[in-house]
């Protein structure tokens, strides 16, 4: 859960502050989002997610309540009927919701993975209709440790003379057969068509040191795996940790190493991360080499940012329950995405870029 941050001199340097992917007026030049059309709904009857008072019962992601309750209240303003019971505590929690039924949708506040989808799909013998609305982009300046969590990043040492890599870069680092071939030593890495060598003194003669939590269905293992390469295998190279706070202070401790880490501290870590901050900095990437390239920070999308994400069980070919339906259209309209812009900054929210929205809507029909 996050938590109100009391300190950030020093830190915010560390990340740095960019300007949004998509300003608002970006947003409607760009793409015109559909508005927010409401019709008329009723609370269906006999559904396992409708509570004895008649409230719809919501389970799912904590970091997502700030968008929920905007959402609900939009939503509720348009159907009096409707009255909205949530329980947010957990992606995990999201994704048992609407296995069990007991939830009329899961929103999250990261990536799915897949041993997760395995979970529904094996139940019901066909996939969860997953829909992306937005990222939850944190690190932002209101959330670093010790009073808030960093989600799915890369991690070098701070005195790593590399100014940013690309996910093609990444991808050869942490897998193994990747299309461009596996990137093993620090000269290998080239940016702005010089090796990072040329100004990094041993890093040109040195290997690359990986470090990644033990668990390979953590969410960030899971997830970023893939993102960067799909079917591909980690490096044999890397060296696993019990907990992300040891992968960030073997980091810290190793001039030549890089590492993998999410969502951490764990409430029991603040202190110790506390305390490794000034001795690691968030490795800034890029999409591709032309892309520009993101620091991680307020209204800037990180390229492994966690998505925000509905998950609905519907049966194949068959139509989404209307107010559900209208539900996910109201937070991929205008409006809702709106919404999203306004929790940038006290949330790290950042809204899709507008050509996905289509596509996102798509899966509605």
């Amino acid at each position: 859960m996050r938590r109100r941050l009391s300190w950030v001199s020093g830190l915010i340097a560390l990340i740095g502050v960019a300007l949004p992917v998509w300003s608002q007026a970006d947003r409607d030049v760009a793409v015109a989002l559909p508005h927010y059309v409401a019709r008329q709904e009723q609370v269906p009857k006999g559904a396992e997610y409708v509570l004895a008072d008649g409230s719809i019962y919501i389970a799912g992601n904590d970091l997502v309540a700030p968008l929920l309750e905007r959402i609900d209240a939009i939503f509720a303003a348009k159907h009096p009927v409707f009255k909205f019971k949530t329980d947010l505590i957990s992606s995990g929690v999201a994704v048992a919701g609407v296995s069990s039924g007991k939830s009329a949708f899961g929103p999250t506040g990261r990536d799915v993975t897949p041993f997760e989808k395995e979970a529904f799909s094996s139940r019901f013998g066909y996939e969860v209709t997953d829909v992306l609305v937005g990222w939850d982009n944190n690190p932002d300046v209101d959330h670093y440790p010790p009073f808030g969590k960093f989600p799915p990043g890369v991690w070098v040492n701070a005195k790593n003379p590399v100014p940013a890599i690309s996910m093609e870069q990444l991808a050869g680092i942490l897998l193994t057969g990747s299309a461009k071939g596996d990137i093993k030593r620090w000269s290998e890495i080239k940016f702005h068509e010089a090796p990072v060598g040329n100004n990094g003194a041993d890093y040109a003669k040195r290997e690359i040191h990986i470090y990644m939590p033990t668990l390979h269905g953590l969410p960030v293992v899971a997830t970023t795996r893939d993102r960067l390469g799909e079917g591909l295998a980690w490096s044999p190279r890397v060296e696993y940790l019990p907990l992300l706070e040891d992968v960030i202070n073997a980091v810290a401790n190793d001039p030549f190493g890089i590492g993998l880490a999410g969502w951490f501290p764990t409430d029991e870590g603040w202190d110790r991360s506390n305390a490794l901050m000034s001795q690691v900095r968030l490795l800034p990437l890029q999409i591709d080499a032309d892309a520009k390239v993101s620091h991680g920070g307020q209204g800037d999308l990180y390229p492994l940012a966690g998505g925000i994400h509905f998950l609905i069980n519907r049966k194949p070919g068959a139509p989404l329950e209307p107010w559900i339906k209208e539900y996910m259209e109201l937070i991929l309209s205008k409006e809702g995405q709106d919404i999203l812009s306004d929790l940038t900054k006290t949330d790290g929210f950042l809204p899709l870029d507008p050509a996905d929205v289509a596509k996102e809507r798509a899966k509605l029909d």
